[in-house]
């Protein structure tokens, strides 16, 4: 899956493959159409709760990416929140399928 979701008023881009609780994932941040700073952690072989929902997962990368960048959140109070039409790939079953919705 690739999709951009913002976070603390800030948008990022999420990239994860795999099973759940077994995913790599990385996260970008973007400012102004312009590729920031990066975090990632492969859950198959890095401590983390296996159980818990990739969008927890995805907050505690960007809780930990936001200070190691410097990054100036615009709403330090703003949820996490998908951004709806951002959808670039979604992958089911093994098989990548190019969104077109």
């Amino acid at each position: 899956m690739v999709r951009e979701f913002e976070y603390k008023g800030e948008v990022f881009r999420v990239t994860a493959h795999g099973i759940h609780g077994h995913e790599e994932i990385f996260i970008t941040h973007i400012e102004d159409g312009v590729e920031g700073g990066e975090i990632s952690i492969d859950r198959m072989t890095e401590d983390n709760d296996t159980s818990a929902p990739l969008e927890d997962i995805i907050v505690m990368l960007c809780d930990k990416l936001i200070p190691e960048s410097g990054i100036a959140c615009r709403n330090p109070n703003g949820p996490f929140a998908w951004r709806q039409g951002n959808i670039v790939y979604n992958v089911h079953d093994g098989v990548q399928e190019h969104d077109r919705g």
